[in-house]
């Protein structure tokens, strides 16, 4: 891997999933260790494209899971958007709190926010 990239992720609007994901997918291609951070309303959006259609722009950032970034939910948006731990378990990497959010994303530069 060449460098990091994180993306975070609160929107659940069609152009911000898009963008994340092309910018996941992107980072990927150029060999870098990519973590996305999902709050907020993306959470749910993400969790259901896990096995949803693949025309949904959700689904970019499953893609993205697919070809090695991490994706990584907020245990407060998980909670909050009612999202069920077992669903969140089988469609995300991980969920953590904002203290391990912080210490993952310490120290890089390449970050986006959509």
């Amino acid at each position: 891997m060449t460098g990091r990239t994180v993306v975070f992720v609160s929107s659940a609007t069609p152009h911000a999933l898009r963008s994340a994901g092309s910018c996941a997918l992107a980072a990927v291609a150029l060999d870098r260790r990519v973590d996305v951070f999902l709050t907020g309303p993306a959470v749910p959006a993400v969790v259901a494209a896990h096995d949803g259609e693949t025309d949904d722009p959700a689904a970019l950032l499953q893609q993205a899971r697919q070809a090695g970034a991490r994706l990584v939910a907020c245990s407060a948006s998980v909670v909050e958007q009612q999202v069920t731990l077992g669903a969140a378990e089988a469609a995300l990497d991980a969920v953590v709190g904002w203290p391990t959010i912080l210490e993952w994303s310490r120290g890089v530069v390449d970050r986006f926010s959509f």
